[in-house]
Protein backbone atom coordinates (compact mmCIF):
# COMPACT_ATOMS: atom_id res chain seq x y z
CA UNK A 1 0.00 0.00 0.00
CA UNK A 2 1.32 3.45 -0.71
CA UNK A 3 1.48 6.18 1.65
CA UNK A 4 -1.24 8.96 1.54
CA UNK A 5 1.03 11.37 3.42
CA UNK A 6 4.48 10.74 0.98
CA UNK A 7 5.86 8.74 3.99
CA UNK A 8 5.63 12.01 6.61
CA UNK A 9 4.01 9.80 8.74
CA UNK A 10 6.95 7.95 9.09
CA UNK A 11 5.02 4.44 8.24
CA UNK A 12 6.23 3.74 4.78
CA UNK A 13 7.07 0.33 4.35
CA UNK A 14 5.37 -0.80 7.30
CA UNK A 15 4.09 -4.76 6.81
CA UNK A 16 1.23 -3.78 9.22
CA UNK A 17 -1.45 -3.02 6.88
CA UNK A 18 -4.70 -2.67 8.67
CA UNK A 19 -2.65 -3.11 11.82
CA UNK A 20 -1.96 0.54 12.21
CA UNK A 21 0.22 0.45 9.18
CA UNK A 22 -0.29 3.02 6.75
CA UNK A 23 -2.95 2.69 3.82
CA UNK A 24 -4.07 4.19 0.72
CA UNK A 25 -6.10 6.65 3.67
CA UNK A 26 -3.29 6.93 6.02
CA UNK A 27 -5.51 7.32 9.13
CA UNK A 28 -4.59 9.25 12.59
CA UNK A 29 -3.19 6.19 13.44
CA UNK A 30 0.31 8.31 12.22
CA UNK A 31 -0.19 11.68 14.20
CA UNK A 32 2.08 14.46 12.79
CA UNK A 33 4.32 15.60 16.04
CA UNK A 34 3.95 19.33 16.43
CA UNK A 35 5.87 19.40 19.27
CA UNK A 36 9.67 18.53 19.88
CA UNK A 37 11.28 16.45 21.82
CA UNK A 38 12.65 17.93 24.19
CA UNK A 39 10.61 17.98 27.67
CA UNK A 40 8.28 21.88 28.46
CA UNK A 41 8.20 20.39 31.91
CA UNK A 42 10.82 21.73 34.46
CA UNK A 43 12.76 18.89 36.32
CA UNK A 44 12.50 16.33 32.98
CA UNK A 45 14.95 16.18 30.29
CA UNK A 46 12.66 14.33 28.09
CA UNK A 47 9.10 12.54 27.89
CA UNK A 48 9.77 8.96 28.10
CA UNK A 49 6.04 7.83 26.59
CA UNK A 50 4.93 6.24 23.29
CA UNK A 51 1.68 5.45 22.08
CA UNK A 52 1.52 2.23 20.41
CA UNK A 53 -1.55 0.98 18.27
CA UNK A 54 -2.26 -2.91 18.44
CA UNK A 55 -5.21 -5.11 15.83
CA UNK A 56 -8.99 -3.35 16.46
CA UNK A 57 -7.39 0.04 16.55
CA UNK A 58 -6.88 -0.89 20.11
CA UNK A 59 -3.87 2.14 21.76
CA UNK A 60 -2.00 2.17 24.65
CA UNK A 61 0.58 4.82 26.35
CA UNK A 62 3.44 2.72 27.35
CA UNK A 63 6.96 3.80 29.41
CA UNK A 64 10.50 3.97 27.59
CA UNK A 65 12.62 3.73 30.58
CA UNK A 66 15.18 2.03 28.94
CA UNK A 67 15.43 5.03 26.35
CA UNK A 68 15.90 3.10 23.21
CA UNK A 69 15.97 4.99 20.13
CA UNK A 70 12.14 4.72 18.87
CA UNK A 71 10.49 6.45 16.00
CA UNK A 72 6.49 6.89 14.36
CA UNK A 73 5.85 3.69 12.73
CA UNK A 74 8.28 1.33 14.52
CA UNK A 75 7.23 -1.96 15.15
CA UNK A 76 7.91 -3.02 19.03
CA UNK A 77 7.46 -5.66 22.13
CA UNK A 78 6.12 -4.38 25.44
CA UNK A 79 5.21 -5.19 28.46
CA UNK A 80 0.66 -6.83 28.27
CA UNK A 81 -0.83 -8.13 30.74
CA UNK A 82 0.74 -11.40 32.47
CA UNK A 83 2.97 -11.33 29.23
CA UNK A 84 4.41 -9.63 26.14
CA UNK A 85 2.28 -7.95 23.62
CA UNK A 86 3.10 -6.74 19.80
CA UNK A 87 2.34 -3.23 18.71
CA UNK A 88 3.48 -0.33 16.34
CA UNK A 89 4.16 3.05 17.48
CA UNK A 90 2.50 5.62 16.60
CA UNK A 91 3.31 9.10 18.67
CA UNK A 92 6.76 10.08 20.78
CA UNK A 93 7.95 12.53 22.61
CA UNK A 94 5.90 15.48 24.72
CA UNK A 95 2.33 15.47 22.76
CA UNK A 96 1.77 11.44 24.25
CA UNK A 97 2.64 13.09 27.52
CA UNK A 98 -0.31 16.04 26.98
CA UNK A 99 -2.58 13.59 25.48
CA UNK A 100 -1.91 10.35 27.81
CA UNK A 101 -3.73 10.05 31.17
CA UNK A 102 -1.51 10.16 34.34
CA UNK A 103 -0.70 6.69 35.07
CA UNK A 104 2.44 5.88 37.40
CA UNK A 105 2.03 1.82 36.34
CA UNK A 106 2.91 2.55 32.82
CA UNK A 107 3.66 -0.87 30.54
CA UNK A 108 7.00 -0.75 29.50
CA UNK A 109 8.57 -0.87 26.35
CA UNK A 110 10.93 -3.85 26.10
CA UNK A 111 13.41 -3.65 22.20
CA UNK A 112 12.49 -3.29 19.11
CA UNK A 113 10.61 -5.88 16.87
CA UNK A 114 13.49 -8.24 15.40
CA UNK A 115 12.44 -10.20 12.26
CA UNK A 116 11.80 -13.11 14.21
CA UNK A 117 9.30 -11.09 16.49
CA UNK A 118 7.61 -10.44 13.08
CA UNK A 119 7.34 -13.69 11.81
CA UNK A 120 5.94 -15.29 15.52
CA UNK A 121 3.36 -12.34 15.12
CA UNK A 122 2.11 -13.40 11.61
CA UNK A 123 1.81 -17.29 12.76
CA UNK A 124 -0.68 -15.37 15.22
CA UNK A 125 -2.69 -14.01 12.79
CA UNK A 126 -2.96 -17.38 10.90
CA UNK A 127 -3.76 -19.50 14.30
CA UNK A 128 -6.54 -16.69 14.98
CA UNK A 129 -8.55 -17.23 12.17
CA UNK A 130 -8.32 -21.15 13.46
CA UNK A 131 -9.29 -19.73 17.08
CA UNK A 132 -12.13 -18.79 15.57
CA UNK A 133 -13.60 -21.10 13.73
CA UNK A 134 -13.06 -23.07 16.97
CA UNK A 135 -14.89 -20.79 19.14
CA UNK A 136 -17.61 -20.36 16.50
CA UNK A 137 -18.17 -23.83 16.19
CA UNK A 138 -18.02 -24.53 20.38
CA UNK A 139 -20.69 -21.52 20.32
CA UNK A 140 -23.03 -23.53 18.00
CA UNK A 141 -22.73 -26.69 19.96
CA UNK A 142 -24.00 -25.07 23.33
CA UNK A 143 -26.54 -22.77 21.01
CA UNK A 144 -25.38 -19.67 23.02
CA UNK A 145 -27.44 -16.66 20.88
CA UNK A 146 -23.84 -14.51 20.59
CA UNK A 147 -22.00 -13.56 17.21
CA UNK A 148 -18.22 -14.12 17.26
CA UNK A 149 -16.40 -11.43 15.78
CA UNK A 150 -13.04 -11.63 16.07
CA UNK A 151 -10.58 -13.55 17.68
CA UNK A 152 -6.65 -12.13 19.03
CA UNK A 153 -3.82 -14.21 20.36
CA UNK A 154 -1.77 -12.47 23.00
CA UNK A 155 2.09 -12.30 21.02
CA UNK A 156 3.71 -14.92 23.73
CA UNK A 157 0.27 -16.64 23.31
CA UNK A 158 -0.41 -16.53 27.08
CA UNK A 159 -4.01 -14.95 26.05
CA UNK A 160 -6.66 -15.62 23.88
CA UNK A 161 -9.29 -13.33 23.21
CA UNK A 162 -12.52 -13.37 21.67
CA UNK A 163 -15.07 -10.50 20.74
CA UNK A 164 -18.46 -11.11 20.28
CA UNK A 165 -21.89 -8.90 19.84
CA UNK A 166 -25.34 -9.92 21.72
CA UNK A 167 -28.63 -8.71 22.28
CA UNK A 168 -28.61 -9.70 26.08
CA UNK A 169 -26.32 -10.89 28.57
CA UNK A 170 -25.03 -14.59 28.17
CA UNK A 171 -23.58 -16.49 30.19
CA UNK A 172 -20.51 -18.19 28.51
CA UNK A 173 -18.54 -19.62 30.93
CA UNK A 174 -19.27 -23.56 30.08
CA UNK A 175 -17.52 -22.01 26.45
CA UNK A 176 -14.32 -20.84 27.80
CA UNK A 177 -13.31 -23.18 30.03
CA UNK A 178 -13.78 -26.04 26.58
CA UNK A 179 -11.50 -23.18 24.91
CA UNK A 180 -9.06 -23.08 27.76
CA UNK A 181 -8.45 -26.95 27.61
CA UNK A 182 -8.61 -27.13 23.61
CA UNK A 183 -5.88 -23.76 23.56
CA UNK A 184 -3.73 -24.46 27.03
CA UNK A 185 -4.12 -20.76 27.37
CA UNK A 186 -6.41 -18.05 29.13
CA UNK A 187 -9.65 -17.26 27.56
CA UNK A 188 -11.72 -13.99 27.44
CA UNK A 189 -14.80 -12.96 26.06
CA UNK A 190 -15.57 -9.03 25.25
CA UNK A 191 -18.73 -7.86 24.34
CA UNK A 192 -18.92 -5.20 21.35
CA UNK A 193 -21.60 -2.48 21.20
CA UNK A 194 -22.66 -2.43 17.42
CA UNK A 195 -20.32 0.92 16.84
CA UNK A 196 -17.10 -0.79 18.75
CA UNK A 197 -17.93 -3.75 16.19
CA UNK A 198 -17.91 -1.76 12.70
CA UNK A 199 -14.96 0.16 14.19
CA UNK A 200 -13.18 -3.56 14.45
CA UNK A 201 -14.23 -4.96 11.13
CA UNK A 202 -13.83 -1.18 9.10
CA UNK A 203 -15.26 -0.88 6.07
CA UNK A 204 -16.37 2.28 3.91
CA UNK A 205 -19.26 4.78 4.23
CA UNK A 206 -21.51 6.52 2.17
CA UNK A 207 -19.09 9.04 1.49
CA UNK A 208 -16.59 7.00 -0.06
CA UNK A 209 -13.84 7.12 2.56
CA UNK A 210 -12.65 4.69 5.50
CA UNK A 211 -15.32 4.68 8.33
CA UNK A 212 -13.89 7.34 10.85
CA UNK A 213 -14.40 5.11 13.99
CA UNK A 214 -12.16 2.59 11.94
CA UNK A 215 -9.86 5.25 10.68
CA UNK A 216 -9.54 8.05 12.63
CA UNK A 217 -11.92 8.51 15.64
CA UNK A 218 -10.08 7.69 19.19
CA UNK A 219 -13.29 7.16 20.84
CA UNK A 220 -16.69 6.58 19.75
CA UNK A 221 -19.07 9.01 21.13
CA UNK A 222 -22.90 8.41 21.17
CA UNK A 223 -25.10 10.01 18.92
CA UNK A 224 -27.87 11.37 20.11
CA UNK A 225 -31.74 10.89 18.54
CA UNK A 226 -32.15 14.92 19.80
CA UNK A 227 -29.51 15.44 17.08
CA UNK A 228 -31.56 14.71 14.17
CA UNK A 229 -34.82 16.31 15.73
CA UNK A 230 -32.86 19.09 15.68
CA UNK A 231 -32.09 19.03 12.40
CA UNK A 232 -35.19 18.42 11.50
CA UNK A 233 -34.56 15.02 10.42
CA UNK A 234 -37.07 11.81 10.32
CA UNK A 235 -35.78 9.20 12.31
CA UNK A 236 -37.36 7.11 10.14
CA UNK A 237 -35.01 8.30 7.24
CA UNK A 238 -32.87 5.28 6.58
CA UNK A 239 -29.86 7.45 4.98
CA UNK A 240 -29.25 8.65 8.87
CA UNK A 241 -28.06 5.04 9.68
CA UNK A 242 -24.43 4.15 9.19
CA UNK A 243 -22.72 0.93 8.68
CA UNK A 244 -23.22 0.24 12.30
CA UNK A 245 -27.11 0.50 12.02
CA UNK A 246 -26.82 3.25 14.60
CA UNK A 247 -27.53 6.67 13.63
CA UNK A 248 -24.35 8.23 11.98
CA UNK A 249 -21.30 10.37 13.65
CA UNK A 250 -21.85 12.66 10.88
CA UNK A 251 -24.71 14.14 12.80
CA UNK A 252 -22.72 14.80 15.66
CA UNK A 253 -20.17 17.03 13.69
CA UNK A 254 -23.04 18.94 11.80
CA UNK A 255 -24.78 19.76 14.59
CA UNK A 256 -23.09 22.56 16.11
CA UNK A 257 -22.83 24.10 12.09
CA UNK A 258 -26.61 23.58 11.69
CA UNK A 259 -27.46 24.97 14.97
CA UNK A 260 -25.65 28.20 13.79
CA UNK A 261 -27.15 28.37 10.84
CA UNK A 262 -30.57 28.04 11.70
CA UNK A 263 -30.16 31.23 14.21
CA UNK A 264 -31.33 33.06 11.33
CA UNK A 265 -34.22 31.02 10.58
CA UNK A 266 -37.77 31.33 12.34
CA UNK A 267 -38.73 28.34 14.65
CA UNK A 268 -42.05 26.16 13.62
CA UNK A 269 -45.30 28.18 14.54
CA UNK A 270 -44.01 31.55 14.19
CA UNK A 271 -46.05 33.70 12.77
CA UNK A 272 -44.55 35.97 9.98
CA UNK A 273 -44.74 38.39 6.85
CA UNK A 274 -44.80 37.55 3.39
CA UNK A 275 -44.85 39.03 0.18
CA UNK A 276 -48.32 36.55 -0.93
CA UNK A 277 -49.49 37.02 2.90
CA UNK A 278 -49.26 36.62 6.23
CA UNK A 279 -48.53 32.92 7.89
CA UNK A 280 -46.81 30.59 10.10
CA UNK A 281 -43.79 28.63 9.63
CA UNK A 282 -44.37 24.37 9.02
CA UNK A 283 -40.70 23.69 7.58
CA UNK A 284 -36.75 25.00 6.66
CA UNK A 285 -34.73 24.39 4.27
CA UNK A 286 -30.83 25.96 5.27
CA UNK A 287 -29.81 24.82 2.06
CA UNK A 288 -31.84 26.96 -0.11
CA UNK A 289 -32.17 29.15 2.60
CA UNK A 290 -36.02 28.74 2.31
CA UNK A 291 -39.00 28.63 5.05
CA UNK A 292 -42.03 26.63 4.39
CA UNK A 293 -44.73 28.82 4.99
CA UNK A 294 -48.73 28.05 5.34
CA UNK A 295 -50.83 30.59 4.15
CA UNK A 296 -53.68 32.20 6.01
CA UNK A 297 -55.43 31.34 2.77
CA UNK A 298 -54.51 27.73 3.44
CA UNK A 299 -51.79 27.74 0.56
CA UNK A 300 -48.16 26.27 1.32
CA UNK A 301 -45.15 28.39 -0.10
CA UNK A 302 -41.33 28.29 -0.15
CA UNK A 303 -40.37 31.52 0.39
CA UNK A 304 -36.80 32.81 0.43
CA UNK A 305 -36.02 33.50 4.05
CA UNK A 306 -34.99 37.44 2.53
CA UNK A 307 -38.63 37.93 1.89
CA UNK A 308 -39.64 36.70 4.93
CA UNK A 309 -40.58 39.10 8.21
CA UNK A 310 -40.35 38.00 11.70
CA UNK A 311 -39.79 38.94 15.02
CA UNK A 312 -36.22 36.99 16.52
CA UNK A 313 -36.88 35.72 19.99
CA UNK A 314 -34.87 37.41 22.04
CA UNK A 315 -32.43 34.84 24.44
CA UNK A 316 -34.09 33.37 27.40
CA UNK A 317 -32.46 34.09 30.90
CA UNK A 318 -32.08 31.08 33.20
CA UNK A 319 -34.53 31.38 36.18
CA UNK A 320 -31.98 31.16 38.52
CA UNK A 321 -29.98 33.82 38.89
CA UNK A 322 -33.62 35.87 38.45
CA UNK A 323 -34.69 33.75 41.82
CA UNK A 324 -31.46 34.30 43.52
CA UNK A 325 -31.24 37.67 42.82
CA UNK A 326 -34.59 38.72 43.98
CA UNK A 327 -33.86 36.50 47.34
CA UNK A 328 -30.76 38.99 47.73
CA UNK A 329 -33.31 41.64 47.47
CA UNK A 330 -36.00 40.28 49.62
CA UNK A 331 -32.54 39.88 52.29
Amino acid sequence: MACGANGACGCSGSSLTGYGGCNDSCPSVQIFDWLPESSKVAGRDHCDLVEVAFRGRRRKVYQNKRKIPVHAGDEIIVSAQRGLDYGQVVLTGELVYIRARQNPNYGQVLRLASSNDRSIYNKNKKAEKEALRTAKYAIRRRQLPIKIIDAEWQFDRKRLSFFYTSKNKVSIRPVITDLCRQFKSRVEFLRLTPREETARLGGLGVCGRELCCSSWMRQIPPVSASAAKKMDFSLANERLTGRCGQLKCCLNYELEQYMKILEDFPSKNTKIDTDQGDGHVIGTNIFSRTVRVKLDNGLIEDIELESVKFTKKKPIRSRGKKSTSKKRQAR
